[in-house]
């Protein structure tokens, strides 16, 4: 096992950032290159070597402007800051993709009608990857067409389908049935009445029992 493991700033903790490896470092080399320094002027028995001298101050200099800027600046400290896949959530997630927006566009139109004329929100155990089959294309770009063309992440997509039907079950009779709201739940692609009653209120702002009283 390597003697760096035994370090704190060289654990392979979660929140370990490179600033704090580059300070330790950095530290370390200065320290070292300090210690050579007197080293040589105590043990210099002729002339002092003004080369050897200087060359090491420009070292200590350097070294000592890189720690002065990492404890100034101690937002550098922070792993955020070095955390690649943040850094790549701040850019366009989608960017340079290979996906056109014309072809994007035919996607949006392609899943609109498997939406509706194959229903596919009423199928329990939908996932992004039974879309990415139908459509020809990676899960990828599946999820790319859908957060582009819609605003909504993939669940979300799924689930405005279910509530539309919802609603419109909900306002066709169902006082007069003898159909439940789990039944109707259960009905529009819902696994249980929780989830149902959880996205029912996402998408129209709203339970649905409120919702059949106001649309009464």
């Amino acid at each position: 096992m390597s003697i760096w493991n035994h370090l704190p700033m060289f654990t392979k903790n979660k929140g370990q950032t490179i600033a704090k490896n580059l300070l330790f470092i950095f530290l370390f080399l200065f320290t070292y290159s300090l210690g050579v320094l007197l080293f040589s002027w105590l043990n210099s028995d002729g002339p002092i070597n003004y080369v050897l001298v200087f060359s090491h101050l420009i070292l200590l200099l350097l070294y000592g402007a890189f720690i002065f800027i990492l404890i100034r600046f101690p937002k550098i400290l922070d792993g955020s800051d070095f955390n690649l896949k943040a850094h790549h959530e701040k850019q366009n997630k989608y960017e340079k993709t290979g996906l056109s927006e014309t072809f994007s566009l035919e996607l949006k139109d392609k899943l609109e009608d498997l939406m509706d004329a194959n229903k596919l929100y009423l199928n329990h155990d939908v996932r992004l990857d039974h879309i990415a089959d139908l459509l020809d294309i990676s899960r990828h770009h599946a999820s790319q067409v859908i957060n582009e063309n819609f605003g909504l992440s993939f669940y979300d997509f799924i689930n405005s389908y279910r509530i539309n039907d919802a609603k419109t079950k909900l306002t066709n009779g169902f006082e007069n049935s003898s159909e439940s709201i789990s039944d109707i739940a259960y009905q529009c692609g819902f696994n249980n009445r929780v989830s149902f009653y959880k996205a029912f209120k996402k998408v129209t702002g709203t339970t649905p029992t409120a919702f059949m009283v106001k649309a009464a």
